[in-house]
């Protein structure tokens, strides 16, 4: 192999193990948000204004970071007058809807039950994956998240008995999480921070007459501390990583790794609000642990390169 070439395929190799490091790490703090959202619900805040004031103060955050990206979510074609690409304002609009319905399930479910059906956003990211992305799963990676879907199967089953609105608002989440994405990963040309800022100020900016409405603006000084803290630890910044991960990672393999978010979030409830962890919870986070673990042994064996289908 030349040598440009090899260094080329170091490059690209170190790239992509940085991508795998950003999203686990998005995930860890991701997995803040059963606790922090329960806590913050029983602190007064209403469902609604937790999803507000949340992105409020991530967008507020992170607006030094992407403010002078925001160019980059300008359409590239001269002479459109719209100021957005339409991409961005879809991605926007799915990353209120996923957010707003995963709050409202956290409060009518448990965490785990949340957080799980959440994550069948991968049935919907494999099955979009080729025709939005011309990005189609590689068998060896359909066997890794075949197992991890066992987990999150043990995981449903054993947490099955709840409020039924609750989990279809927690699967509509799912949904609207994979088309964010999908949505995320063609904007990748874009600028990482200045699309998380955008996401999280253009959700609060549609969530504010509806929190206007309902009277839902005003917050005691204990949720206000805590969606400060959700806003910039649990919420701003995993956004952003999260982001500039799915800039270097097929969004089918960062679905894969996300998965380490719903094995810790009943962890992180029990410990803030004694919210129990079932026995399925448990056997099914150590199945999607060891999917995870499978995973990533695989991508640093082997050149994990795009497997893009022909344009």
């Amino acid at each position: 192999m030349p040598i440009q070439a090899a260094v080329s395929a170091a490059t690209a190799r170190r790239a992509y193990l940085g991508g795998v490091v950003l999203l686990l790490v998005a995930s860890v703090l991701w997995s803040l948000n059963g606790a922090l959202i329960k806590m913050t619900y029983q602190a007064g805040a209403s469902p609604l204004a937790i999803a507000f004031y949340r992105s409020l103060f991530a967008g507020l955050f992170l607006l030094p970071l992407g403010a002078r990206g925001l160019r980059t979510l300008s359409p590239r074609a001269a002479g459109r007058r719209f100021p957005i690409r339409p991409l961005a304002m879809g991605c926007m609009v799915c990353f209120t809807l996923m957010t707003a319905c995963f709050i409202f399930a956290n409060t009518k479910t448990e965490a785990a039950n949340a957080v799980v059906l959440q994550y069948t956003s991968t049935f919907w990211i494999f099955g979009l994956s080729p025709w939005l992305l011309r990005e189609r799963p590689r068998g060896e990676d359909l066997r890794f998240v075949a197992l991890a879907m066992v987990g999150i199967a043990v995981i449903f089953a054993g947490n099955a008995d709840t409020d039924a609105v609750g989990l279809l608002i927690a699967l509509a989440s799912g949904l609207f999480f994979a088309l964010l994405t999908l949505m995320i990963r063609r904007l990748r040309d874009s600028d990482p921070a200045a699309v998380t800022v955008f996401n999280n100020l253009g959700s609060a900016l549609l969530l504010l007459p509806m929190c206007a409405v309902m009277g839902g603006l005003a917050l005691s000084d204990r949720s206000l501390v805590l969606l400060i803290i959700m806003g910039i630890v649990q919420f701003g910044t995993p956004y952003y990583l999260y982001a500039l991960g799915l800039a270097r990672v097929p969004a089918y393999q960062a679905a894969l790794i996300t998965m380490v978010e719903p094995v810790l979030v009943p962890v992180w409830t029990y410990l803030a609000v004694g919210e129990t962890v079932p026995p399925a919870t448990v056997l099914g986070g150590t199945v999607i642990l060891v999917a995870l673990a499978l995973f990533i042994r695989a991508a640093q064996r082997g050149r994990p390169a795009l497997v893009k289908e022909p344009a």
